[in-house]
């Protein structure tokens, strides 16, 4: 994440020059520099590097007070309450900024470090920074420790190979970055975990003087054309191993090699910790877990029926008592609300649905840039019909967080809202980096080949997803639709079946229905239910 983003005029380059220079004396980083890459939209860039800074500063003068451009990035910094204004020009604010003070550097020089203004300036730069670090190192629970904590040890260099120098470290690194991209987890700082570099540390001593659950060590050699990766997840309090595995890539192309390598291995690491440390919850007693442990059983709670619904609409209500200033909070409950509205179990909809709306307004306010947070509010809003929203959030969640499950969520939202073609290229990307992760997009392509009417290929994966995750019905519904339509009438029946074996009195009209709620084009439901209407057509026949 950049520190600073400066919005500024074209024409005022050489004029924002010093200020960079004084921004980063303090060490910070700024985004400045506005050279497009090639091959990159300028709005993208833009919205990219906007979402991946903690601080906008904008720059007025009398080029940038008529710039669309600067009123545009000035906006969203106020949106997310972290702009800082600043003045070289005395002029007039645009209506919309006037209520923001501004500092004044009107005839300020360069060679002026010690101004009162300037001091001001930067005063304001560290409360907004000051603010967003806060928010984002602050414990998960006050109550209790439940958040996933890593801490990944440099990995010893065993390549005895010059023309590898420094890829041990620069892997290490980029682990780091990965896992720390995620914020549903904590992740030491590169500078504290590498004081154990070199050395066979104690896992245990590791994990007490980081204040960390787990440890990720490992090597790195050549063994003949390959590198050769061994990586063990170790839980920090008994030392022993959660999780190992050894990775090889060719090494004609060390970037290629070094970012397939750091992409396996951080998606398992997440996947091993992640599920560890849910069943650490699930071992703890209730009444001693925080938010976080609290938040996660809602989440695992089942949905196919009110009792399961209403037990974690419960757990996520207790999670806010315990910490009302949790955005994840916040947007769960909206997320629960809203799904219950798709279910038809809410028993006030127009009440719902408006609070639905205002606890998603809690949570961005409460965390704009927790990419997790946005990832929900994006999907919250699809199931509230708010399509531009969702896709607008889910864009964001992925520049906030460029990792699989933001990934996932915009190819979720872009699925439902027709765009089946670009859902399904997410989806076997993210297949293509990490096919051992392939579980939770089956049903994602299940859905995005009925859509583009391609049911022999929906078949196969709408099927895997009834295997990785049994409970969900809509994978036989989803088998249902194709198998039909294929003309396997046997088949299709047999996979209804399997659903009223889970939903006791379960009627084809009801996965109809449940099916076209889930979609936004005429189209998506046309060709989701086409298969389970023939059933129905031909039920009502033999009655």
């Amino acid at each position: 994440m950049t520190d600073i983003f400066l919005s500024y005029a074209s024409d005022d380059r050489l004029r924002v020059a010093p200020l960079v220079s004084s921004f980063e004396a303090q060490g910070w980083s700024v985004w400045w520099d506005r050279h497009i890459v090639p091959g990159t939209s300028f709005d993208d860039m833009i919205e990219q590097a906007l979402a991946q800074s903690a601080c906008v500063v904008v720059v007025w003068t009398e080029a940038s007070v008529t710039s669309d451009w600067v009123r545009r990035e000035a906006l969203f910094g106020l949106d997310q309450d972290i702009l800082v204004p600043v003045l070289l020009d005395d002029i007039e604010l645009p209506f919309a900024f006037r209520r923001t003070q501004a500092a004044r550097l009107i005839g300020w020089t360069p060679h002026d470090q010690t101004s009162a203004d300037l001091e001001s300036l930067l005063q304001g730069i560290r409360h907004a920074l000051g603010s967003i670090r806060s928010a984002a190192e602050a414990p998960a629970s006050p109550k209790g420790e439940e958040r996933p904590s890593f801490a990944v040890l440099p990995l010893d260099d065993l390549t005895n190979d010059p023309a590898l120098l420094g890829l041990a470290e620069g892997m290490t690194e980029d682990i780091i970055t990965h896992l720390a991209q995620n914020p549903t987890f904590f992740v030491t700082a590169r500078n504290l975990s590498s004081q154990f570099k070199g050395g066979a540390s104690d896992v245990r001593e590791v994990g007490r003087t980081l204040s960390v659950r787990y440890v990720l060590e490992g090597s790195l050699r050549k063994v003949g054309s390959n590198i050769r990766v061994v990586a063990q997840l170790i839980d920090a309090e008994t030392g022993g191993h959660i999780w190992t595995e050894t990775f090889n890539e060719p090494i004609e192309d060390i970037g290629t090699a070094q970012d397939s390598l750091t992409l396996k291995i951080s998606n398992a690491v997440a996947s091993a910790g992640g599920n560890d440390n849910f069943q650490r919850i699930l071992r703890t007693p209730r009444d001693e877990l925080g938010p976080w442990g609290l938040l996660a059983l809602a989440a695992a709670s089942p949905t196919n029926h009110r009792e399961g619904r209403e037990r974690r609409q419960n757990l996520i209500r207790s999670a806010i008592a315990l910490d009302a200033s949790s955005g994840v909070a916040h947007v769960r409950l909206a997320d629960v609300l809203a799904q219950d509205l798709i279910a038809e179990f809410s028993e006030d909809p127009d009440a719902d649905r408006k609070q639905a709306l205002t606890e998603i307004e809690s949570a961005l306010r409460l965390a704009p840039r927790n990419a997790a947070v946005v990832a929900i509010a994006a999907t919250t809003y699809m199931n509230l019909g708010e399509t531009r929203r969702s896709i607008s959030l889910a864009r964001k969640a992925l520049a906030l967080a460029p990792i699989a499950p933001s990934s996932v969520t915009l190819a979720n939202v872009l699925l439902r809202a027709g765009e089946a073609e670009e859902a399904k290229s997410i989806y076997e990307e993210l297949a293509e980096k990490a096919p051992k992760d392939l579980g939770p997009n089956h049903l994602g392509l299940a859905y995005a080949y009925t859509i583009l009417g391609d049911y022999e290929q929906a078949l196969p994966h709408a099927e895997d997803w009834e295997l990785w995750s049994p409970h969900d019905y809509t994978a036989c519904l989803v088998q249902a639709n194709a198998l039909s339509l294929l003309g396997e009438t046997d088949a299709a029946q047999a996979a209804i079946q399997r659903v009223q074996v889970t939903i006791p009195g379960f009627r084809l009209e009801q996965g109809i229905a449940s099916l076209e709620r889930g979609q936004h084009t005429e189209t998506a439901k046309e060709r989701i239910t086409a298969g389970l209407k023939l059933m129905l057509e031909k039920e009502h026949s033999a009655n």
